[in-house]
């Protein structure tokens, strides 16, 4: 009986402690089916995970802060106290096609934070994944190069994180040091390369494979455990 009474106390406690990271974000976060060469880092955190801990991934390929909008009231209802929410974007919002200005860009990130807040949940920002930083006919010895882009939007969700005073996790520095560190052959095949897209041949740079997808998870894990930040309570 007292075994008994010890693990109906245990379940509890699991169950009152328990919480979801909650992803918001472009293809580099959305969930991919394992058939698929794409990867995706919010998905590889779930085997880091704490036991009673989950993923909820509202990531969707090409969003921008403005296309996230619409259903932002949907992923609102599937935040609950004592989750934390990754917010990552800027990769799509450089795009010129879909461009967002950095006014808007701060504002609707911070609008999303405190929409969080609101809901007894933590933010957590971050920048967006460097690009791999080597070009297909690169010589071996090449330098790493990063899309500039991914820095300025960077530094716009690092002001927006410092204004209100939230979790900030630099994604584009900790992945970008770390594709420099491999060098070319090494970086790229973190990578999906070559495939195609609406049925030609094209190189990708851009989007993890499932190999990089896993890396990049390990590096935000290191990262927000080496400052312990309160996310890192939900990882083993």
């Amino acid at each position: 009986m007292k075994k008994l009474i010890a693990l109906t106390v245990v379940a509890i406690s699991l169950a009152s402690t328990a919480a979801n990271i909650v992803l918001i974000g472009d293809s580099t976060l959305a969930p991919r089916a394992e058939t698929v060469k794409l990867g995706s880092w919010g998905d590889a955190l779930k085997p880091s995970l704490a036991p009673g801990n989950g993923i909820v991934n509202r990531s969707v390929g090409g969003r921008t802060v403005r296309s996230t909008k619409p259903g932002w009231a949907k992923s609102l209802e599937l935040i609950k106290k004592g989750d934390f929410v990754i917010i990552q974007f800027g990769i799509n919002d450089a795009n010129p096609k879909k461009l967002v200005e950095e006014a808007e860009f701060k504002k609707t990130l911070a609008e999303f934070a405190d929409d969080v807040l609101a809901k007894g949940a933590t933010p957590v920002i971050c920048s967006p994944v460097a690009n791999a930083g080597f070009a297909k006919n690169a010589k071996a010895d090449a330098p790493f190069k990063l899309t500039a882009s991914r820095r300025t939007y960077g530094d716009y969700a690092k002001a927006v994180a410092a204004e209100k005073k939230l979790a900030y996790v630099d994604m584009t520095a900790l992945t970008a040091a770390e594709l420099a560190k491999l060098g070319k052959d090494a970086a790229l095949a973190l990578y999906v390369g070559e495939t195609t897209r609406k049925g030609k041949p094209t190189f990708d740079t851009t989007h993890p494979a499932k190999a990089g997808a896993k890396r990049f998870a390990e590096l935000f894990i290191a990262d927000v455990k080496a400052r312990k930040l309160p996310v890192a309570q939900l990882f083993k």
